[in-house]
């Protein structure tokens, strides 16, 4: 059992866990019961008994997967208990069905931001506000350096490096899941003119989106057989595991960027390789994740994936707030 409050949610070598519920958030090995934040795969692994989700996450998981899992949904909103513990999911803004995790025991709050963003995006419900005693938040960009541009801005970007360069094929390197979405109806918005392509998995995510009720800007399928002269001006949209010699061998006349918040970083953006990198993340950055912790009205944080440091020594030096570490840290 646990010894106070504080211990409702522990770290542990799975992943974050609930002991009284016995359920595991997000786990990294199979458990008997895991709640699953959003269908990227780092926050998802094969082989538990059950799973729980909200429907959009259910149905994205099923179509990467598989449906051979046994997976139990809800509704944003909706209160489901397990052992004595009230739960429920609320919109993360980070991707289409992607949640925080509220846990209610014996009137005290905990929540779980799960991976998060502040900004708006068409692709998906924005981050809901919600008071909490307890806030577990992610920090994947936990530095002030991490600062976001308007997407619109950055859609703009992207137009403008394709178009200014009419004799070559522009490949935009992007995850398959989320990103893709976001970046494609941004671009639309821009005028952009040109012809889109998309890799089978990013086509393949569009349709996904479709069939839940959000619409995507129409694209192309890419072959990567096609001659790509035929598609010089034009932008293609690849996961970035196919940003390889390998594959990009026979492609002539060609430019390559990468969309990610990491592009902030100069260093990085030089050691990549690639042409151009647009700062652009599907997390919050500095600001949000500031701005979250402050409207969560929580006094009592705690920092995971990603960058503690500076959000700790921020919070200490500037808020009545206790900055807490868990015992076994990732």
């Amino acid at each position: 059992m646990i010894k106070d409050s504080s211990e409702l949610i522990k770290y542990s070598e799975n992943g974050l866990y609930c002991e009284i519920a016995e359920i595991w958030i997000d786990p990294h090995k199979p458990v008997k019961k895991a709640l699953i934040t959003h269908a990227h795969m780092d926050h998802f692994t094969f082989g538990c008994d059950e799973y729980i989700s909200t429907y959009e996450t259910s149905i994205i998981l099923q179509e990467r997967i598989g449906r051979e899992i046994n997976i139990k949904t809800y509704d944003y909103g909706k209160e489901f208990k397990i052992n004595g513990i009230n739960i429920s999911f609320h919109p993360s803004g980070h991707i289409l069905g992607s949640s925080q995790i509220k846990f209610n025991f014996a009137g005290e709050i905990w929540l779980i931001t799960g991976d998060f963003k502040r900004q708006k995006d068409s692709t998906c419900k924005e981050y809901e506000k919600v008071k909490t005693d307890y806030l577990i938040s992610e920090s994947t960009f936990g530095l002030p350096i991490f600062n976001w541009k308007e997407p619109q801005e950055t859609a703009r970007d992207i137009s403008k490096w394709v178009t200014s360069s009419p004799d070559k094929a522009s490949i935009l390197f992007c995850y398959s899941l989320g990103k893709a979405q976001r970046l494609l109806n941004e671009i639309s918005k821009s005028n952009f003119k040109n012809n889109l392509y998309t890799h089978s998995s990013i086509y393949k995510m569009n349709k996904c989106y479709a069939r839940l009720g959000i619409n995507i800007v129409s694209t192309k399928q890419f072959d990567k057989r096609q001659n790509i002269n035929e598609l010089k001006g034009n932008l293609i949209l690849l996961p970035p595991v196919l940003n390889k010699g390998s594959y990009l061998k026979n492609f002539k006349d060609i430019q390559t960027s990468f969309a990610s918040g990491w592009m902030t970083i100069r260093a990085l953006r030089k050691r990549s390789g690639y042409d151009k990198g647009f700062a652009i993340s599907d997390h919050a950055d500095w600001e949000g994740i500031l701005k979250t912790v402050k409207e969560s009205e929580a006094k009592n944080v705690f920092f995971h994936h990603g960058d503690r440091e500076a959000l700790n020594r921020y919070i200490n030096e500037n808020d009545s707030i206790n900055v807490l570490n868990f015992n076994s840290k990732k």
